[in-house]
C-alpha cells in the first residue's frame, strides 16, 4: 500500500530503488542456469538490460547515440567477414565464460557456430563499447574473458576516443594490452579485419 500522499508513480520502480546489503550477511549467488530459468519463466524479459557477473545481476548501461553507432558500424564491417569465415556474429547475447556464476553479454562477439537452444561458450573476439562502464570493462570483465581464454578482447571507449586491445590470455589475465588512438588502425588477429578507428568513433 502507498504511504500517505504518495502515488505509485512517485514511489519509483525497482530499478531506481537503492539496494543495501550487509557485507557480513552470506549471499546466495545466482548461476547462469538460474538466470536462464528466470527468462523462461518471464521473470526477466528482453527489455531487462542486465547481465550476470560473479553471481549478481548487474544493470547494463543505457546506450547513448555514440555507443549505438559504434555497434552498428562494427556490425556492418564484421558481418560479411564473419560469414565468409564460417563463424557467427553475436550482438549483446549471453556468453559462457567457464564460470557457473558469470554470463556477460558483450556488445559484440565473434563466435563459432552454436546449436539452437544453446548460448555460446567460446569466442574468437569480444568487443565492449565503453563509456560509463570503462572501469568494469577494463577490470572484472577483462579478467573473465581472459579466464575463458578468449584470444582477443577490445574495449572501444567512445568518450576517450581510443581502443584498448587485450591479447594473449594467460593465468586469468591478458599479458598483452595496448591502446590505439582515433587516428590508428585496429587489426584483429582472429579474423581478417582491419579498420581505421575514426570510422568507429
Amino acid at each position: 500500500m502507498s504511504a500517505a500522499g504518495e502515488t505509485p508513480a512517485s514511489i519509483g520502480t525497482i530499478v531506481t530503488m537503492p539496494v543495501h546489503v550487509d557485507a557480513s550477511l552470506p549471499v546466495h549467488p545466482l548461476t547462469a542456469d538460474d538466470v536462464d530459468a528466470m527468462v523462461e519463466a518471464d521473470i526477466l524479459g528482453e527489455d531487462d538490460r542486465v547481465e550476470l557477473l560473479d553471481g549478481v545481476l548487474v544493470e547494463m548501461s543505457p546506450q547513448g547515440p555514440a555507443h549505438a553507432a559504434a555497434i552498428r558500424r562494427l556490425t556492418v564491417l564484421l558481418a560479411p567477414l564473419v560469414a565468409a569465415a564460417g563463424l557467427e556474429l553475436s550482438p549483446q547475447c549471453p556468453l559462457g565464460v567457464r564460470s557457473p556464476i558469470s554470463q556477460p553479454e558483450p556488445d559484440l562477439a565473434v563466435i563459432p557456430s552454436v546449436p539452437r537452444g544453446e548460448h555460446a561458450s567460446r569466442a574468437l573476439l569480444v568487443v565492449e563499447i565503453s563509456k560509463s562502464s570503462r572501469q568494469l570493462d577494463l577490470g572484472r570483465k577483462a579478467e573473465l574473458y581472459a579466464e575463458a581464454d578468449i584470444p582477443e578482447y577490445w574495449v572501444l571507449d567512445v568518450e576517450r576516443r581510443e581502443l584498448v586491445v587485450h591479447r594473449e590470455p594467460r593465468g586469468g589475465r591478458y599479458t598483452s594490452v595496448h591502446t590505439l588512438g582515433e587516428h590508428d588502425t585496429a587489426t584483429a588477429v582472429a579474423i581478417d579485419l582491419s579498420v581505421p578507428l575514426a570510422e568507429l568513433l
